[in-house]
């Protein structure tokens, strides 16, 4: 059993209908419109008569025509009004699964259709800027783990399409960002915030295989509070990353400073003798980077939100957690000797620890 059906199964056990989707509890946070517009209205410029497939989404439009896939396409000849220049809207209808039926929505019904059958809240941002954007097309598709109908992420062909956005089930995130990245699309997409410390997430961020966008850390629900759910919530960190480099490169450009010398406060530091560099050295312990000193050349671990105001020209960083901060997946792209040893990991005065690693350049 592959681990895409262990996550099916314990989902129709555990899960069944105390969710409105299926889903697990706390796989996937909902995403509101407010969110997705503060993070794309700042890519707009890459929507640029482009191909946007929006994967993962459980519930696209209401769900009484088993809708799992639609496209819509938009031109300068499309009609206009609510739905901008809309050309077409074509859906995948899974009634019956063994003979999935493509329709196209008539045009006089294609209002109704965005207007009251459309759930998605990045369909539904896309469409509501298409025009502004200039998006050429954009693609939704869904799998609902509940009923097993609808198109997994690794059936999708993303080569087919020009960027991916969308906010995946967190129980797969590493399967479904290598997937991207092996697919070489584009993407801006969502992340768990603690996932910048663990390879799925944290690795391909230290490679530069991609970047934290705009939005770091910030606070999303895991379920859409409604009256039908006596408007309860339950909050999750989340990052948007995506392959695009330009909201680090504004970072970039500013030199991390606190005002301090390491000299005047080394007392302070806790060196982490347990944590050994190649170069023979221990890291010095700080607790959020306001504790970094300007004039230290050495070896710092930090919390992972450094990363919110890291500049990669001024220093080089590398991912650690735990037990498992020596990177099996890609050991050359290691700064340390070994793995935390049996010591740290058992002592009961010594806590877990999971963070950045990093040291000035320049």
């Amino acid at each position: 059993m592959d681990k895409q059906e262990k996550v099916l199964k314990l989902i129709k056990q555990e899960s069944g209908k105390t969710t409105p989707l299926g889903t697990i509890p706390n796989d996937e946070c909902y995403t509101s419109m407010q969110d997705i517009l503060n993070e794309l209205s700042q890519w707009s410029h890459k929507f640029e008569n482009k191909n946007i497939i929006c994967p993962c989404d459980w519930d696209i439009v209401d769900d009484e025509d088993d809708i799992y896939s639609l496209r819509i396409d938009f031109d300068d000849k499309g009609f206009h009004g609510h739905t901008n220049t809309v050309k077409s809207i074509s859906c995948l209808y899974f009634t019956n699964p063994e003979n999935p039926e493509s329709k196209v929505i008539p045009k006089e019904k294609v209002d109704e259709f965005l207007n009251k059958r459309i759930k998605c809240n990045f369909i539904r941002t896309f469409v509501e800027h298409a025009k502004e954007w200039k998006i050429k097309s954009i693609t939704a598709s869904g799998f609902n783990p509940a009923t097993g109908k609808g198109i997994r992420f690794q059936e999708v062909d993303f080569t087919q399409y020009d960027i991916c956005v969308t906010n995946p089930p967190f129980s797969l995130y590493n399967e479904f960002l290598q997937t991207l990245l092996d697919s070489k699309i584009d993407f801006i997409v969502l992340a768990p915030f603690l996932n910048r410390a663990n390879p799925c997430v944290g690795l391909p961020l230290m490679l530069r295989q991609c970047y934290l966008g705009y939005g770091r850390k910030i606070r999303m629900n895991f379920y859409n509070p409604t009256a039908t759910n006596k408007f309860k919530t339950k909050l999750v960190a989340v990052d948007w990353i995506t392959t695009f480099d330009d909201a680090q490169k504004e970072i970039n450009k500013l030199p991390l400073t606190n005002g301090f010398k390491y000299e005047n406060y080394k007392d302070d530091f806790v060196i982490m003798k347990n944590m050994t560099m190649k170069d023979g050295t221990h890291p010095i312990r700080v607790e959020s980077f306001r504790g970094i000193p300007d004039d230290y050349y050495g070896w710092v671990f930090c919390a992972i939100g450094v990363l919110d105001v890291l500049s990669y020209d001024y220093y080089e960083w590398y991912i650690t957690n735990a037990k498992g901060y020596y990177n099996r997946i890609k050991p050359s792209s290691n700064p340390f000797i070994h793995r935390a040893s049996n010591e740290m990991v058992s002592n009961p005065d010594t806590k877990g620890f999971h963070g950045v690693v990093l040291r000035r350049i320049k």
